[in-house]
């Protein structure tokens, strides 16, 4: 009986082999489920995929003629940025500005004199004004460190302190406004001026403020003709050909003064002064009478004929922009620059030391013929002082920027100038003689990224749709831009919607929209005519992989049409051809209108990925089916082997012991 072979017995038959073999044939419909579960997922994940592209392109597309298209972005360029640089908005129009920047927005800095540098501050109360803005400190005292530091804490964006080490025991204090302007003023209040007395940031001056007597004006040489010269609604006013001086009571020294006049050139009715009149005749005198006995007796009135008066020619119209003079000490006259006329009264602002050592008054002379010349206010101050407090160590002072624009000239508080302009900041860098001239143009450059981004994002869609329709490695192959990893990744894709109608008439459509002609307000143009091909031949040979719809940017080409046909590249993405204000035509508003079919809610995306969900869905409770169907199997078959091993133990034991008994008998 020790010979008997029965399968499953001990180690000459494996029964967990034989079952795992069953298994693996009852678990075939299984793993063609689990199979299509991924195919589905990764179509899901596909179409998922496809919409941010999609998305991606219409975004581009929608950039290009939405009401913030590049088309109408505007960048300034100057011809010289060291001077002034310019920043143009949508707003700003095309055009050409000439500037000359005569001087730069500038802002208080004062610095101390030497300190020791373990310099003391006492406790007080110390307030920095800047304009209309203070800064009020409340230090309990320390080191000129510390106080510095305090400053800056509580200055934010007021006032800032700097400590600077001139030799190893010594320090400078510097405190600056942090505003330009000359109404922005550094100002110290409270403890903070006896401090700064102190340390030397200030001194004690007397006010050098004094007004110039426009209601009193004196003739240069003789007294006042008042004819042409008089005083009317707080102006002075002075006719063609009339003079006149404003007279400090004494002459003072030009030093660090500053003379400020309003005037106005205004044109006179006409053009010209008032006519000349007819001079008047010759006194004649009485004839006379004589009386005798009662007897009057007067003579015959003279019979002398005057010769016919006849008016002069008018004069030729004369124009005089510089009727503005400085007086010296000694009486010299010394001319100043133009005066515009018109525009109303304008503010001149004139450094003193610039021209005279010694000031007394100022001359106007108004040669015109055509032009009366008024003058509403002059004076003269040291433009340092504040409330009796000048800067003793001045490194800085506070002034108004003064640009000459398409001479006009004009003052600002900043070095920013954003109302001089509509839709364009002029930033102020350094003063200059020499005209700069600041254009306002389209920005080709925006315009052109925007443009690539479109066809970046029509090449990226178009390549997805290639890689899904055809189960072909050279598809993969001649996209350059794509990764080894890429590559590996896609690989999987190939071919996956192969046949699917609703993919291959978008690609159709992509590639007709691109090629198709569309109007712009310079007749019906291709995308083609401005640079974007497909450029399918190369080399005289068709390559086959620029047949498959993927776009070509030929960019000198593009350059060359964004200089010269701005409007018409602009109109061939997206153009209003009723006139409504609504686009309604151009490649990029045709490419907007097709992929809103696919993303929006609803649309082809939507509806697929839904079915596709109500298809894993299904396929989940399918693959759960069958693993519970092949879990019961399982066990069932390893109920029946195990049952089949305990009976075939229990033939062995009975035949080992009947072996052992033939062996007792001898048998």
């Amino acid at each position: 009986m020790s010979d008997i072979s029965i399968p499953g017995v001990k180690s000459k038959y494996d029964t967990a082999k034989i079952i795992e073999g069953l298994m693996a044939v009852e678990r075939i419909p299984l793993t063609r489920s689990q199979a299509r579960l991924e195919e589905i997922r990764l179509q899901r994940t596909v179409w998922l995929d496809l919409n941010r592209r999609m998305s991606s392109l219409r975004e581009s597309a929608r950039s290009l003629f939405s009401f913030q298209n590049p088309f109408n972005e505007r960048t300034a360029s100057s011809s010289d940025e060291s001077v002034l640089t310019g920043t143009a908005t949508r707003e700003a129009i095309e055009e050409t500005k000439s500037f000359v920047v005569k001087r730069t927005a500038s802002a208080d800095r004062f610095m101390s004199d030497a300190v020791p540098a373990d310099a003391k501050v006492p406790k007080g109360e110390y307030s920095f004004s800047v304009g209309d803005k203070t800064i009020r400190l409340s230090y309990g005292g320390g080191s000129i460190k510390d106080f510095a530091d305090a400053i800056n804490r509580k200055g934010a964006e007021t006032v800032r302190a700097q400590l600077v080490a001139i030799r190893p025991d010594e320090r400078v204090l510097v405190i600056e406004s942090l505003k330009t302007g000359k109404d922005n003023r550094l100002g110290f209040g409270g403890a903070a001026e006896d401090f700064a007395l102190s340390v030397g940031l200030v001194e004690k001056a007397s006010s050098t403020l004094q007004a110039l007597p426009t209601d009193n004006p004196v003739r240069f040489d003789q007294p006042l003709d008042a004819s042409k010269a008089f005083q009317k609604d707080d102006a002075l006013y002075l006719a063609p050909g009339a003079e006149a001086a404003l007279k400090l009571p004494s002459p003072s020294r030009s030093e660090g003064l500053v003379l400020e006049l309003e005037v106005e050139l205004r044109d006179l009715p006409g053009g010209q002064a008032a006519p000349v009149g007819p001079p008047p005749g010759p006194a004649i005198p009485s004839t006379g009478t004589i009386e005798y006995e009662g007897i009057r007796i007067a003579s015959a009135p003279s019979e002398a004929e005057l010769p016919a008066w006849s008016p002069p020619p008018t004069p030729p119209r004369r124009d005089d922009l510089a009727p503005l003079y400085l007086i010296d000490g000694s009486g010299r006259s010394v001319r100043l620059p133009e005066v515009r006329p018109g525009d109303g009264f304008k503010t001149i602002t004139v450094p003193l030391p610039a021209y005279v050592d010694s000031f007394s008054g100022v001359g106007l002379r108004n040669g015109n013929t055509g032009r009366e010349l008024r003058v509403r206010s002059a004076r003269v101050y040291d433009p340092t002082e504040t409330a009796g407090l000048r800067p003793k160590n001045p490194v800085q002072t506070a002034g108004d920027a003064v640009v000459v624009m398409d001479g006009i000239e004009v003052t600002r508080s900043d070095n920013a100038v954003s109302d001089l302009v509509p839709g364009l900041t002029i930033n102020l860098w350094q003063a200059s003689d020499k005209p700069v001239k600041l254009k306002v143009e389209p920005d080709r450059e925006a315009a052109k990224e925007a443009v690539i981004e479109l066809v970046g994002n029509y090449n990226r869609l178009m390549a997805e749709l290639n890689i899904l329709a055809r189960k072909d490695e050279s598809v993969l192959a001649e996209i350059e831009y794509f990764t080894v990893d890429e590559k590996k990744a896609y690989a999987e894709r190939l071919g996956l919607f192969q046949g699917d109608t609703t993919l291959s008439q978008l690609r159709t459509s992509m590639q007709r929209t691109m090629m198709d002609a569309y109007p712009t307000g310079g007749g019906m143009s291709q995308l083609a005519a401005f640079g974007i091909t497909t450029d399918s031949r190369r080399g005289g040979s068709y390559d086959a992989a620029r047949l498959r719809g993927y776009l070509e940017i030929d960019e000198s080409a593009l350059d060359k049409a964004l200089q010269t046909s701005f409007g018409r590249v602009k109109d061939l993405f997206g153009f209003d051809s009723d006139g409504d204000l609504l686009m309604d035509a151009g490649a990029a508003f045709k490419l907007d209108a097709m992929m809103k079919a696919y993303v929006e809610t609803g649309g082809v995306v939507t509806t697929r990925t839904t079915t596709l969900d109500s298809q894993i869905s299904r396929q989940q409770k399918e693959i759960e089916t069958l693993e519970d169907k092949l879990a019961k199997k399982e066990a069932e078959l390893k109920r029946q082997y195990g049952q089949m091993e305990g009976a075939l133990g229990q033939m062995e034991s009975t035949s080992s012991a009947w072996d052992t008994f033939n062996s007792s008998q001898g048998k």
